[in-house]
């Protein structure tokens, strides 16, 4: 009798732990993950941060489920045993992750991660002491699965140095920073810094790069893609612009680090929650194109009717006359006030300057027009206090082009227009005269042909692109997309 009940308790036991792992989520959806951080190289002044953004992410991944394969600095055996493991398991991951921060080498547009006991000196040395990044690539997209590359390897490196040097004529083909990859689809690879820059290691704990990444991952609800925003914001603020974080991504549906509770239906994102994160950011504004902005990207969206009613309350509002104090209508002379009206109507994209000193006027009367006011051109107590009501637009995009220096920059996601053209000229490195700005939910595209050149708007990505290679196609064939990006850095892509 004992023997029997022992044998039921055992299959009772096996039943219920079957019956748990058919119902365990996890098991269908299971998480692998890489992370490899090199700090102490022998032959290069050693990195302050790479083992630490390595541990510190490693164990930020196993609290989101994943299976980590951590190494920290590893000689080139090591890394290639690890990356063995890593493509071992990789049949049996919905998701795979790559995470490798330490020195990289970009050679002939080929991106190498580099080990701890690298000595590079030639090309043999390139080859069989270093870790192909594209033989990482290749098993992660042998197979369909969501795959996320995070690079924090594109620091300033002397072992490239020490190579372009030995390359001698051919020391061209060793390249500041990492170079840009290709993904397959359903890919993401980001990178610290953009293609061919270099990032900064830190003076913390970890790597601005890493550091901002620590603070998103595991915020509920947060989608890669505002992740990658909210650590490309982060970096250029803590690194006062000189890093921007680049990313290329061929996703096709939405990934959560740490996804909400399943039912939480109020507070899951996606496209109701970026709705609502737009709604909310302007419902108090008293700028009309803002609820214009909102019922393009949304004509039957929640919200809808109101932005109506603010928008025609706004267009009643502007279309009473200005008000009949006599203080409103003097003229104002002061050079203080002026600039400031100057500066507000720059703002809202009117151009105030000319050079036979007739552009404040003429961006007075096409403010006036726009706003269905009596057109005078006149600068008034009144037409300051109109602004000021009025306030700003945000957020700003700028493209900017020095057709003979060949240069050009671009911005995004910039808090004022003229901040905006700012870091685009300084992206640029020259004069860049040429300057188109965009806000809100527009974008910008630019493309260029041997022949000439065309930089557009328009309410979406794919409409800017597209008017962009139409336009410059006029003006001769061999038109390609050098950059775009909507206003909020959304849609981004640069060559």
């Amino acid at each position: 009798m004992r023997t029997s009940r022992r044998l039921w308790a055992a299959l009772a036991c096996g039943i219920a732990m079957m019956l748990m792992f058919a119902a365990t989520p996890a098991s269908a959806d299971k998480r692998l993950a890489l992370v490899i951080g090199n700090s102490a190289y022998k032959n290069a002044p050693a990195l302050r941060n790479p083992a630490n953004d390595a541990n510190d992410i490693a164990a930020a991944l196993q609290r989101l489920d994943f299976d980590v394969i951590r190494g920290i600095d590893l000689d080139y055996l090591g890394m290639r045993t690890m990356v063995r493991r890593f493509s071992e398991k990789l049949p049996e991951a919905k998701v795979a992750l790559l995470f490798y921060a330490g020195h990289g080498l970009q050679v002939a547009g080929k991106n190498y991660l580099v080990p701890v006991d690298a000595q590079i000196e030639t090309q043999a040395d390139l080859d069989f002491g270093t870790i192909d990044l594209d033989l990482v690539l290749r098993g992660m997209e042998a197979d369909t699965r969501t795959n996320i590359i995070f690079l924090d390897a594109c620091r300033d490196n002397p072992l490239a140095t020490n190579l372009s040097r030995k390359l001698g004529t051919r020391s061209g083909l060793v390249s500041r920073g990492l170079a840009q990859v290709d993904t397959s689809v359903g890919t993401l690879i980001s990178f610290s810094t953009q293609p061919g820059n270099v990032a900064l290691d830190g003076d913390g704990r970890n790597s601005p790069f890493t550091a901002a990444l620590l603070k998103t991952i595991e915020v509920p609800g947060l989608p890669l893609s505002d992740v990658m925003i909210d650590v490309r914001n982060d970096v250029l603020r803590t690194t006062a612009r000189k890093q921007v974080p680049w990313d290329n991504s061929s996703l096709t549906g939405q990934f959560y680090f740490k996804p909400l509770p399943q039912g939480d239906a109020a507070a899951r994102p996606g496209q109701e929650g970026v709705e609502m994160a737009f709604w909310n950011s302007i419902k108090d504004a008293r700028n009309p194109q803002l609820f214009e902005a909102y019922l393009r990207r949304y004509p039957n969206g929640a919200f809808s009717e109101i932005a109506r009613i603010n928008l025609e309350q706004f267009k009643v509002a502007v279309a009473k006359p200005l008000a009949p104090a006599p203080e409103q209508k003097v003229r104002l002379s002061d050079p203080g006030l002026l600039r400031e009206v100057r500066d507000r109507l720059y703002e809202l994209n009117f151009d105030p300057a000319a050079p036979d000193g007739s552009g404040l006027k003429v961006a007075v009367a096409e403010f006036e027009s726009q706003s269905r006011l009596p057109q005078t051109g006149e600068v008034t107590q009144g037409l300051l206090t109109r602004l000021r009501e009025i306030g700003g637009l945000k957020p700003w995009g700028a493209i900017v082009y020095d057709k003979d220096a060949a240069k050009w920059g671009m911005a995004w996601d910039d808090p004022s227009r003229r901040s905006a053209v700012a870091s685009a000229r300084e992206k640029c490195g020259a004069k860049c005269a040429i300057e188109l700005s965009f806000f809100g939910t527009s974008c910008g595209a630019f493309a260029l042909s041997p022949a000439g050149f065309s930089i557009v708007s328009r309410d979406d990505i794919q409409k800017a692109r597209q008017a962009a290679l139409d336009e410059c196609g006029k003006r001769g064939k061999g038109c390609r997309i050098i950059g775009a990006s909507c206003a909020d850095g959304t849609g981004r892509s640069s060559n």
